[in-house]
């Protein structure tokens, strides 16, 4: 997943006018994620995001675990596929090339509304969100931690990070039992073919 220190050192560098695309696990197992374009299928754990891969633009056959999405994929796009209860859907990603600031991306993955907030709930940072929804924001390089809210009430909490200029984050909330799992992870490219 490229999660360490030097995983922008080890990023793959997509052609001009990719488009990106990964998955989101939201089942309770391992899924395989295939492409019509690439000949190597990535893994991806349960309730964890798979690293982007890049594929010319135009029409594209995305395969999860049996089920498939046949979707255009435009240049300079992400988008990142929800796998859950046996169905695909599609998010677009919002791309922003700032190499002075960070980008967040925050993906509500739960049932009701929910914002990404600063710790004490008191400051969005991205603004609440539907069921299954995402937003982002770009911020100055910084280190901090976040925290998920339903109104006035703090769902999950998310470990202090620098946020690096130049990369890009995605920070997820997920039903955990009768509870909420949050999740953050620095986002990489996966290079395979």
């Amino acid at each position: 997943m490229g999660q360490d220190a030097n995983a922008d050192l080890y990023d793959a560098v997509a052609p001009a006018n990719s488009a990106f695309i990964r998955v989101m696990n939201l089942s309770d197992s391992g899924v395989e994620f295939t492409l019509t374009s690439k000949t190597t299928a990535q893994r991806i754990a349960a309730g964890q995001f798979g690293g982007y891969r890049f594929v010319e633009p135009g029409m594209h056959r995305i395969g999860v675990a049996g089920e498939t999405l046949e979707t255009e994929l435009k240049a300079n796009t992400a988008s990142t596929v929800l796998f859950r209860n046996g169905q695909l859907q599609l998010l677009q990603d919002d791309v922003v090339n700032e190499p002075a600031r960070a980008q967040i991306v925050f993906y509500n993955l739960t049932d009701g509304d929910v914002a990404l907030t600063t710790v004490d709930g008191k400051t969005p940072v991205v603004e609440s969100r539907a069921a299954y929804q995402n937003g982002s924001r770009m911020v100055n390089e910084v280190k901090i931690a976040f925290a998920a809210y339903a109104g006035e009430r703090k769902l999950a909490t998310y470990q202090e990070q620098l946020l690096r200029k130049g990369r890009s984050y995605s920070y997820a909330l997920l039903p955990d039992g009768n509870g909420y799992r949050s999740l953050s992870v620095a986002n990489s490219v996966d290079a395979s073919q």
